[in-house]
């Protein structure tokens, strides 16, 4: 018993001493690393001589891109990997040691920046600001990873937006070491996309890397930057669900003007709603897409083209209304029009043909025979009642009766011939009673025909009017499918929906 306890605590003597023995290596390591080493000294072994930074990015997540703004905001891992000579050391002399952890302040960093950054901090888009650890190896190699959230500047091209592609560019470089000094180079071909997390609203179609040497008029020196190259496609089906239905629907329900009767007021009404609500539409899509004067987008011109249709479409229902309202004896419809209109275009359209006014037997005039001592009964006053005349007719007097008390009478022909054949005789028999009768015989019908008129000629243009409207329909139908369909085959050919 007394020989396992010895063995057990043996082992735990020799395993403490091991870790001890561990920490005092890494420590030691640490402490003869950088008792002489500055920070401030780029670490080469000819002065003349470059040093070879590598670079590289981990795509992860398209957090956000704002048109608007042309702002894109990224989530990506920065690597970055360079030989510093001045931190080598056997492992062998420490424990076996081949790597150790330090804190980036310690050591010498390469100063490369996110060019085109957008974000407004001091320090936003400097890769040497980042507080995770830099990895030395023995040698010589320092590694940095390093997690971050970019905002960089991105030109939008809205030509064909939402059926757009969009190329944006993170492009990174020494800000104040040359290519003399600091030899800048990309790790890969393309953009790490093994982690990256599919975005709802773009998809990811490419990411290439470019090396360029850049000389600016400041310094004759070369310049080397790494360009990302973010090539991503809008997915469609947001935009054509929520923008592109919405406007077609609301441009169908202005058609419909053309349908109402215009009888009904509540066409312009109909057609100014409409108008008011693709305006709320235009603004959206203002306030989603860059200020620009360069390029109208796509769909912006599908609104611009409802817009213009449904204000044609507003003046094409004024126009109707004020021919449906022609009415009055010197309102007659052109032959021409009627010909053309009404019998030609009517029956292709399918708009009824007035109906012709015949005359109703039960409101005809009878016209008896010669009486002695006749009077005209029942002939109705102003309220429509029945007043005898007894007032004695001439022999040759002619006598009418309507048939039906209280009817119209609207057999105007017969009572006009009727009076110019006897006017003299009744205006010759020295009755002013008679005299009296005829005048307001004489006016009645000739109200009753002026009424007729009036109908037949408003029926002719309310067929004038249905058939203009069947016109315009059509005309519209035609114009919105032929206008929507120009504007979206200008859309490219790998846009989908």
């Amino acid at each position: 018993m007394m020989v396992v306890l010895a063995v057990l605590l043996m082992g735990l003597y020799t395993s403490v001493e091991a870790v001890v023995k561990s920490d005092d290596d890494e420590l030691r390591l640490v402490q003869d690393l950088f008792q002489n080493y500055s920070k401030e000294v780029r670490p080469v072994k000819e002065k003349e001589s470059a040093i070879l930074v590598r670079f590289g990015v981990a795509y992860t997540q398209l957090v956000e891109l704002d048109e608007k703004n042309q702002v894109l905001v990224s989530n990506v891992w920065i690597r970055q990997k360079w030989n510093n000579h001045l931190l080598r050391w056997n492992s062998t002399l420490y424990g076996g040691i081949k790597s150790i952890n330090v804190d980036p302040k310690l050591v010498w960093l390469p100063d490369i920046i996110l060019y085109n950054n957008a974000d407004s901090g001091i320090t936003s888009g400097s890769m040497d600001q980042f507080k995770t650890k830099v990895i030395l190896s023995s040698d010589g190699t320092n590694t940095w990873y390093a997690p971050t959230i970019l905002r960089s500047r991105c030109a939008i091209d809205i030509k064909y937006f939402p059926f757009d592609d969009q190329k944006c560019k993170l492009q990174f470089g020494s800000w104040t070491y040359d290519g003399l000094r600091v030899d800048l180079v990309n790790m890969s071909a393309a953009v790490d996309l093994k982690a990256y997390m599919p975005s709802g609203e773009f998809e990811m179609i490419d990411a290439p890397v470019d090396r360029i040497i850049i000389k600016y008029s400041c310094c004759p020196e070369p310049y080397p930057n790494i360009i990302f190259t973010l090539h991503i496609r809008r997915k469609v089906l947001f935009y054509f669900n929520n923008l592109i239905v919405p406007c077609f629907l609301i441009t169908a329900f202005a058609l419909l003007t053309f349908v109402l009767p215009p009888n009904t007021g509540e066409r312009v009404t109909l057609v100014i709603t409409t108008l008011l609500a693709m305006t709320v539409f235009m603004l959206m899509i203002a306030e989603n897409t860059p200020t620009t004067s360069d390029v109208t987008p796509l769909i912006g011109k599908f609104f611009v083209a409802s817009m213009v249709e449904i204000g044609l479409a507003l003046i094409a229902t004024c126009f109707v209304l004020n021919i449906y309202e022609s009415t009055g004896p010197s309102s007659d419809v052109p032959q021409w029009l009627r010909v053309v209109l009404i019998d030609y275009l009517g029956p292709i359209l399918r708009v009824a043909k007035p109906r012709e006014k015949t005359p109703k037997k039960n409101n005809t005039l009878t016209m008896g025979n010669s009486y002695t001592h006749g009077y005209v009964p029942m002939f109705p006053d102003s309220n429509g009642n029945p007043v005898e005349n007894d007032h004695n007719c001439p022999k040759d007097v002619i006598v009418m009766t309507p048939t039906k008390v209280g009817d119209k009478i609207l057999n105007s022909r017969d009572i006009i011939s009727t009076v110019n054949d006897n006017s003299v005789r009744f205006r010759g028999s020295g009755n002013q009673s008679y005299d009296r009768l005829l005048d307001g015989i004489t006016v009645l019908t000739e109200r009753v025909r002026e009424q007729e008129k009036t109908e037949s000629v408003k029926e002719e243009w309310e067929s004038v009017a249905k058939v203009i409207d069947r016109l315009f329909l059509l005309l519209f139908i035609a114009t919105v499918s032929i206008s929507t369909a120009m504007i979206f085959l200008q859309r490219p050919s790998y846009a989908t929906m």
